[in-house]
């Protein structure tokens, strides 16, 4: 006669269950596992600012070869950055926004873009200055009476490749690989000489690594008190700990304590 277990027919104690090698482990503090994070999200800013920065000078380049160019001479003031060259940059600048981000602009700049028309554009700006950032939002324009503050956003700095480009994507897939590879160990965390591990005692899978990186926006969404959750809960778990059955250990503490036990 085929058997069923009990699991998934009624509530067991399964999803809590602790591997025995794991209970008295020492637990990573709050301070060491926080220094831990800020030291992969600089990892991360630095890898993937670089992918986007590359991306995005890639992308220009290929549509006005000059235009990165002719802005460093304006923005530095260097020889030939004069006011008829500033103008046909402004309108080289506001193509790229009306061809990759179209109605960002009002009606009669676009007008004068698509139109060609340096003077016709001039008139519309009625010689405001204009002044260039960049958000993680869409491209906007900020109107401020004399003085023009066009935000570059994803969609115009990126191009063609902003279909694909996703912080939050990039983000889940940085922590996903280098939890997973890491075994439990991200740079930072290695630094610090902490690690993941599963409360059941198995390796950190995948499937265990995707569910916690994504479990971090969960953490977030919380006013940030799915990470302060730490402090008062009793294994030190976040709340993305709990979504994946995970807690962060002091695996040097651990490492020392299992040799002096000849385990």
């Amino acid at each position: 006669m085929l058997h069923i277990p009990a699991r998934g027919r009624q509530v067991t104690d399964e999803p809590l269950t602790v591997a025995p090698e794991l209970l008295g482990a020492p637990l990573a503090s709050f301070r060491r596992r926080a220094t831990a994070f800020v030291i992969d999200l600089v990892l991360f800013g630095l890898v993937v600012g670089g992918v986007f920065l590359g991306l995005s000078l890639r992308s220009i380049d290929r549509d006005d070869p000059t235009l990165l160019s002719r802005l460093g001479q304006a923005t530095t003031g260097a020889a030939g950055a004069d006011s008829v060259g500033r103008k046909a940059l402004a309108l080289d600048l506001f193509r790229l926004v009306v061809d990759r981000a179209p109605g960002t602009l009002p009606a009669d700049v676009e007008d004068a873009v698509t139109a060609g028309d340096v003077a016709a554009l001039d008139a519309a700006m009625q010689e405001s200055d204009l002044t260039l950032t960049m958000g993680s939002g869409r491209t906007s324009l900020d109107r401020g009476g004399e003085n023009w503050v066009l935000t570059l956003g994803p969609d115009v700095l990126l191009g063609e490749y902003s279909s694909f480009f996703s912080w939050g994507a990039f983000f889940v897939g940085w922590f996903t690989i280098l939890s997973r590879l890491g075994r439990g160990r991200s740079p930072g965390k290695a630094l610090l000489g902490i690690r993941i591990a599963r409360l059941d005692g198995r390796p950190l899978s995948w499937w265990n690594a995707l569910g916690r990186a994504g479990g971090y926006s969960a953490s977030a969404a919380t006013a940030l008190l799915g990470f302060l959750e730490m402090i008062w809960d009793p294994n030190r778990q976040t709340l993305h700990d709990k979504i994946a059955a995970t807690v962060v250990l002091d695996h040097r503490r651990w490492r020392r304590s299992r040799r002096q036990d000849g385990g």
